[in-house]
């Protein structure tokens, strides 16, 4: 009876000093960074959004949704706080856009088109907070919720 609780002493002892010296390059890594930045500390100008379902709408009809995961690049005299809280703005505006006049692609029911939705994040983060803030969107991976066969093309009508 008298060893077990020296057992139970001598994990507890390992297992604290396993957690130490793990910790021990974390905390130095933390202190050598302090006296390199000594000024401001560096921020990463790549702000990465929450993903987004958008609609796939063909003939008036949600055919399938599109989780969209995107990051917008800041310039490099932007304030990085410029973004901050508007994140949900600029997605609540996408997601209405996407309704209203929807990014599908004619030949795609699994994925959107690329080109109009950068380019209508970029109007939307532009009008959020300010020109000359936002340098680049990048879509950074599309899932589509179903996977769909294309759509069939419409047969052209003979001419009379």
């Amino acid at each position: 009876m008298t060893s077990l609780p020296l057992t139970r002493r001598l994990a507890l002892g390992l297992a604290l000093s396993a957690f130490a010296l793990a910790a021990t390059p974390v905390l130095a890594s933390d202190k050598k960074k302090a006296k390199e930045g000594e000024g401001e500390p560096k921020v990463d100008p790549v702000i990465k959004l929450q993903a987004m379902a958008l609609p796939i709408i063909a003939d008036g009809r949600v055919m399938n949704y599109v989780f969209v995961e995107t990051s917008l690049t800041l310039s490099p005299k932007a304030d990085p706080t410029a973004f901050a809280g508007k994140e949900p703005l600029l997605r609540d505006r996408i997601v209405r856009l996407a309704h209203r006049t929807p990014f599908t692609r004619p030949d795609s029911y699994v994925a959107l088109d690329e080109g109009r939705l950068k380019a209508a994040m970029m109007r939307e983060a532009v009008a959020l907070v300010g020109p000359g803030k936002i340098a680049a969107v990048t879509i950074v991976k599309q899932t589509a919720k179903t996977r769909m066969a294309p759509p069939v093309q419409p047969v052209q009508p003979a001419k009379p």
